[in-house]
């Protein structure tokens, strides 16, 4: 199979743009079932999360259909010219993909060395910062900033004064990355809001318990999420003006 492996930042882009190359180029024929995601998964050197992100964009393209819990590449006839995803990204979307990667390395060590060193005062900085997360929860506004200083309070009960001021240099960014995936719930609903508050509350019960394994956990789950959901927004259909 002539796929290779995909580094790009936007990773479900890199596998989408090579799939879609390799089927109007005649290497994949109409009719042709794909490998299995496992497979295909290994081959491109990505998770099966982005890989199905990609796939099943290229459903909706017209490009391949579902048959018998697989995939096939679909007829000439069904590829639809007027693409209804946005194929360029924006300097901000490439922005935004790559905070949450620098997320997603930082923040879940940050996370374990918080349930290391936490003192009580960051405890009870933590558990006043998740109340009004809670209060604030259908307030997107409010809550991006109750979620963002949460965030700030990890940083500083990990007692690493270099991560900790690595951390209030991008914290505006840090803002804006989860401002973003908050409000882009009120134009598409989406329960992201309540689903980050209970990533929030496991993941500030793993801190006080000092459970380290845990608080990396539940902190890579928070951004496995945060990520899922800011792919979503990249593959919405365009609205009609």
């Amino acid at each position: 199979m002539p796929l290779k492996s995909v580094e790009k930042i936007l990773v479900s882009d890199g596998i989408l743009e090579q799939i879609r190359k390799l089927i109007r180029s005649g290497e994949f024929s109409p009719g042709q079932k794909l490998p299995s995601e496992i497979q295909m998964a290994s081959q491109l050197s990505v998770s099966r999360s982005s890989l199905r992100e990609a796939l099943n964009a290229l459903v909706h393209l017209g490009y391949l259909q579902r048959r018998n819990k697989g995939l096939a590449v679909a007829s000439q006839t069904q590829w639809r010219t007027n693409l209804p995803f946005r194929f360029s990204r924006s300097q901000e979307e490439l922005n935004m993909a790559e905070m949450i990667e620098v997320r997603k390395i930082i923040e879940t060590e940050l996370c374990a060395l918080a349930a290391k060193r936490a003192e009580a005062e960051d405890i009870k900085a933590l558990e006043k910062t998740l109340k009004k997360m809670k209060v604030r929860l259908n307030d997107p506004v409010a809550f991006t900033n109750a979620d963002h200083h949460f965030h700030l309070c990890v940083a500083k009960a990990a007692k690493n004064s270099i991560l900790r001021d690595f951390i209030k240099t991008i914290r505006d960014l840090l803002r804006d990355n989860i401002a973003t995936i908050i409000q882009a719930s009120i134009i598409q609903p989406s329960p992201i809001s309540s689903r980050s508050l209970g990533y929030h509350q496991q993941i500030f019960e793993a801190i006080k318990d000092g459970d380290v394994a845990q608080s990396r956990r539940f902190m890579s789950a928070h951004l496995a999420d945060i990520e899922k959901e800011f792919m979503k927004t990249l593959y919405r259909p365009k609205t009609s003006a």
